[in-house]
């Protein structure tokens, strides 16, 4: 192994303990290098490199990896927890399912306080959003009183779904809207104009002092203890008007009403002595609002805030708000999304499951963020009945796209389960709380746990053709001696689910994985190290940069890929390209580049060339598979050196690619 392989590593933290659901990380290795210690071990009975010609390279790089340890995987509880908690039998097979080891080992619970709405209005017809009110409004007063018992459905699943979760419980209660008779419009749908706060100005104390007694009771009644309050829903949009079918949110504009929340917050949970649970903000649908409206808090209310929580239905700026929480010192959640997508080729019942294990693997891997949490588990419902007067939904059409993981029937006492939740469980049941994630791009993510030496490694394949695949950790100091398998793929009826597959012997630095077509497997490593990055930074500061025009005459020119901002990037059009003279030439062994945050795919193709005239090019790397977000530091095994640095996408089509110059930043490094 080049030596230029050997010495890189990270510096580790230290991370909680992770569990493998019975899962086998174990097993021999090949003699070799990495056979360690001296041990007697069988023969290499694997691939190497040499022997496949392999579709796709993906590199784990500990150059990759989170300085923090990840929180969990989760889902709000609302609305499926108010359908089904009346049943015992349904309620506990929801939480075994969802948070039990034997599932898919959620670890994160959002409770939803709902806002009750007036008890003369009908217009709810979900049948499960009618999430029930704690406050009983006295209308000769003009107070309230709380009733405790109100919401014991959705409670009765919170205590189920934290038990089984066990020592990794997170749970974060939630607001869709205040008290009906709290709002402006008297209506826990929304506004009348859905662009205007709906909270009544004079009810601002009062809203905060309702969250602070439901977190208390839960924590301190209950016994569940509770790690943060998230006082809005999609605040500063315009889709929760008066008189809806559901109840979801409430508007609070940016700027003043969200601040005032907040501090409001604070004080009424100062009050009920609830200094351990965190206020976390704001929730809103996509990641460029969140951006801004954090930028609009007050410096009181930023100040109070514990961590940040964002949508994802919309990701415009989505690498630069997870830039902005860490330069901010906060944690970042994502904390809600969903949909009815499908992705693969002609992929029948994995569509769903391909289709959410893409939108996890380019969340983590654009946001960054510490926790991965769903919408609602259970989306749609089958019962005769109905309730309160109306229709459930029915099942799904499983060979399409549908939001959540899996359907309850209530005629049955039953839970149906689909690909796409077993497809989630192919992240969730070994990518564990207290790991550290590694972005990885190329339709996979990996995470480490630092304590054991566990490495975990999700990859998709989202094409009707089987493909080879070279899994290259050259780049850790010591690797595991086999790799376990886990796979989901095909449907529910002849499919597979989390099937337990033959090890793979590693080469010495990875190894050879055949990824089946529309599948997700999983591969567990045991004995994997990270030490000390010793990367030198070869200066291209001061090189002359030309390229392509940039899309619609826009400032995203391609001199920002040497200004030293990922944040910044070059959004060349069709056959775009950018260039850098470095003045004279320079030596190094480690070439890097930084997509364009949420645009990772768009240099897949891409080729980079070095030349010491700028008249004869030479092949420096070509982007076989969409990289990860960030830095991407490809080590060459030799040293190079050249004074032109050229990236173009002339070649994209050749591997998938969309023929569109997007990337965000260009480095040379020297290792050793």
């Amino acid at each position: 192994m080049s030596i230029f392989k050997r010495i890189l590593s990270l510096i580790l933290g230290l991370s909680m303990p992770f569990y493998m659901f019975g899962c086998s990380a174990g097993g021999t290795a090949p003699s070799g290098e990495n056979a360690g210690n001296g041990e007697v071990s069988e023969p290499f009975t694997g691939q190497t490199p040499s022997d496949v010609n392999a579709d796709v390279t993906i590199t784990v790089s500990p150059l990759n990896v989170d300085d923090f340890t990840f929180d969990g995987w989760g889902t709000s509880l609302c609305w499926w927890a108010n359908r089904l908690g009346y049943s015992d039998s349904l309620a506990q097979k929801s939480a075994d399912l969802f948070f039990g080891e034997s599932g898919l080992g959620m670890n994160i619970m959002r409770y939803n306080i709902g806002g009750g709405d007036d008890p003369s209005h009908k217009h709810i017809t979900r049948t499960d959003s009618a999430v029930p009110g704690w406050a009983v409004y006295d209308e000769k007063t003009g107070g309230f009183s709380y009733d405790e018992e109100a919401d014991r459905d959705q409670l009765n699943v919170l205590k189920r779904c934290f038990e089984a979760a066990g020592d990794n419980a997170l749970v974060e209660v939630f607001s869709n809207s205040p008290p009906y008779f709290m709002t402006v419009s008297g209506c826990s749908s929304g506004g009348f104009d859905p662009n205007k706060n709906n909270l009544k100005e004079e009810s601002f104390g009062d809203f905060a002092d309702y969250l602070a007694y439901v977190t208390d009771y839960i924590q301190n009644k209950l016994g569940i203890t509770v790690t943060s309050v998230a006082p809005m829903n999609e605040p500063n949009t315009n889709f929760w008007g008066a008189n809806s079918y559901k109840q979801e949110g409430c508007h609070f504009d940016a700027g003043d009403a969200q601040s005032k929340i907040i501090t409001e917050l604070s004080r009424a949970m100062k009050n009920y002595s609830l200094e351990n649970v965190i206020i976390s903000a704001s929730d809103e649908t996509n990641t460029g609002g969140q951006i801004d409206e954090y930028r609009k808090y007050s410096d009181e209310a930023r100040s109070l805030i514990g961590r940040i929580n964002t949508h994802t239905y919309g990701t415009d700026r989505i690498g630069e708000l997870g830039a902005l929480a860490k330069s901010e010192g906060f944690k970042l959640w994502m904390s809600e999304v969903d949909g009815n997508g499908t992705a693969g080729e002609n992929a029948g019942e994995m569509g769903s499951a391909l289709w959410l294990g893409g939108k996890i693997i380019s969340d983590i891997n654009a946001l960054t963020p510490s926790a991965w949490v769903m919408w609602q588990a259970i989306d749609n419902h089958i019962s005769k009945e109905g309730r309160n007067g109306n229709a459930d939904k029915g099942m799904v059409d499983v060979n399409g796209g549908f939001w959540g993981l899996a359907v309850a029937d209530h005629d049955n006492d039953d839970i149906i389960l689909t690909q796409k939740y077993y497809g989630m469980g192919q992240f969730t049941r070994f990518i564990r709380p207290g790991m550290k994630l590694i972005h990885c791009g190329g339709d996979s993510l990996a995470a480490i746990d630092t304590d054991t030496g566990s490495l975990s490694l999700v990859v998709m394949n989202r094409t009707a053709k089987d493909k080879i695949a070279n899994i290259d950790l050259s780049q850790f100091t010591k690797i595991g001696r086999k790799a376990s398998a886990t796979r989901t793929s095909g449907g529910s009826e002849d499919g597979e689910q989390w099937a337990k597959l033959s090890d793979i012997s590693c080469y010495d630095g990875g190894f050879i994985a055949e990824l089946k077509a529309n599948s997700i497997t999983t591969y567990v490593l045991s004995g994997c190290e990270m030490g000390d990055v010793k990367l030198k930074e070869v200066s291209i500061k001061g090189a002359k940069v030309s390229g392509s025009d940039p899309w619609n005459n826009s400032s995203d020119i391609a001199e920002n890929v040497a200004d030293g901002d990922p944040a910044t990037f070059f959004d060349g059009v069709s056959g775009g390209w950018a260039e850098l003279d470095l003045k004279k030439s320079k030596s190094f062994n480690v070439f890097a580049f930084a997509p364009r945050g949420g645009f990772e795919q768009r240099m897949l193709g891409g080729r980079f060339y070095g030349s010491t005239d700028g008249e004869s090019w030479e092949e420096i790397y070509t982007v076989s598979s969409a990289p990860a977000a960030g830095m991407n530091y490809i080590f060459l095994g030799k040293e190079l050196e050249y004074r032109y640095i050229r990236y173009d996408v002339a070649h994209a089509s050749e591997y998938g690619g969309e023929g569109l110059a997007n990337i965000a930043e260009i480095g040379l490094f020297m290792a050793g």
